[in-house]
C-alpha cells in the first residue's frame, strides 16, 4: 500500500497535511517484535496487519480506522477524506 497507493494522486492529495507514523511488527529486530506487538495491541486492540488509523493530533481521538488492505485507491482516499472530516478545527 505504501508503495502503490500512497503516491497515487487521489490518496496523496488526502495525505497532504497529515503526518505519517508507521509501526511495523514484522521487521528484522526480533528483540523488539514483542514490544511492538504489545504497543499495537494496546493502541488498536488487534494484532492484525495492516491497520490504518487516522488520529486527531490534538485530542488523540481515533477519527478513522481501516483493518486490512484495500485494493482500490479511491476507496482508500475516501477513508482518509471521511476521517479527516471528523477533525474539530
Amino acid at each position: 500500500m505504501e508503495e502503490n497507493f500512497f503516491p497515487a494522486p487521489a490518496v496523496a492529495g488526502q495525505l497532504d497535511g497529515m503526518v505519517e507514523a508507521r509501526l511495523h511488527n514484522d521487521g528484522p529486530l526480533d528483540s523488539l517484535r514483542d514490544q511492538v506487538k504489545e504497543w499495537q495491541q494496546e493502541y488498536t486492540q488487534s494484532y492484525a496487519t495492516p491497520i490504518y488509523v487516522v488520529v486527531d493530533p490534538d485530542s488523540g481521538a481515533i477519527l478513522g480506522r481501516r483493518d486490512g488492505s484495500l485494493f482500490d485507491e479511491e476507496a482508500f482516499a475516501e477513508f482518509l477524506r471521511v476521517a479527516a472530516s471528523k477533525r474539530n478545527p
